[in-house]
């Protein structure tokens, strides 16, 4: 009788692999992708900024001379552009290669890149701090939470509750904003679904961003969309923030829009980077509010 045959030691057979490159690394850019669209001229940008008179008790006597005017002057506000730069680099022999998932792994790499480049520059839209740069230092723009300070609230363990996020809404509300989007963390996106109040609900919208539906509070002062940001809160922070704009005083800068830029071949191997300039405008920062430390 004849010995069967194995597959346990036969080196003969081909391996099983799946022609798919599986990826679940987060791309999701909220706040780039959604928010409006604009243009810098130069490193430092800035932007005018104006307030109107408080509403007061106005009544003039009939033919009575007018007095002399109650205006203010425009100030204005800046940041600074930020260059961010993703490099990938790609050996011939491996380009020359058969590959499971792509054909060509340079344009692999540039798609990944691409991908890699636009969260690096939510993560700073969202967290960057303010540095006009040296020579030695990279010049880095001011990110949401850092911008917002009229309305700015430390917590201090305080458990994030529906009659505090309203109070949110009318901080900005007092002071001229109107809050139509707010971006939490996982912890707090749970408690606020859990609110009975405002009712939140899921919708369909029309929107650019990465999402197939948003949540919706209603609140005393509007409807607000309620954003999953998986930068609002990162490993060190203290508890839980929470962030709420109008999303219509806000806008991104390009001083240069992001590129594919071949470099220069010193060898067997193709290289390139994604780079591109862009900075953060805030046009009315008590518009927004931050709630920080939440539990």
């Amino acid at each position: 009788m004849a010995n069967p045959t194995y597959t346990y030691d036969n080196q003969a057979i081909r391996e099983s692999l799946l022609d798919i490159i599986t990826n679940i690394s987060p791309t999701e850019t909220q706040l780039y992708t959604g928010l409006a669209r604009s243009s810098a001229s130069q490193p430092r940008h800035e932007w005018p900024k104006d307030t109107l008179n408080a509403a007061a008790d106005n009544a003039q006597i009939e033919a009575s001379a007018a007095g002399d005017g109650g205006q203010t002057d425009p100030t204005r506000a800046a940041n600074y552009t930020q260059i961010f730069r993703k490099v990938y680099e790609v050996s011939d022999t491996d380009r020359a290669s058969d590959a499971a998932g792509f054909k060509d792994r340079v344009a692999y790499e540039m798609n990944k890149a691409m991908k890699e480049w636009k969260n690096d520059v939510e993560f700073a839209l969202v967290r960057g701090s303010l540095a006009s740069g040296t020579g030695s230092a990279a010049r880095r723009l001011q990110g949401v939470k850092n911008f917002i300070s009229t309305n700015a609230t430390a917590q201090s363990g305080v458990s994030l509750s529906e009659t505090i996020l309203n109070s949110y809404f009318e901080l900005s509300w007092n002071s001229g904003g109107n809050v139509d989007e707010v971006y939490v963390d996982g912890t707090l996106k749970r408690r606020i679904s859990g609110f009975t109040g405002g009712a939140t609900k899921n919708v369909d919208v029309e929107d650019k961003r990465l999402v197939n539906s948003v949540d919706v509070y209603e609140s005393d002062f509007g409807l607000v969309k309620i954003f999953l940001h998986r930068h609002m809160t990162v490993s060190g922070d203290n508890n839980f923030d929470i962030v709420g704009i109008q999303s219509d005083k806000w806008a991104v800068a390009h001083l240069r829009e992001p590129e594919n830029v071949p470099l220069a071949k010193t060898g067997s191997s193709t290289k390139a980077m994604i780079e591109g300039e862009l900075t953060l405008e805030s046009k009315a920062e008590a518009a927004n509010f931050l709630g920080t430390a939440h539990l």
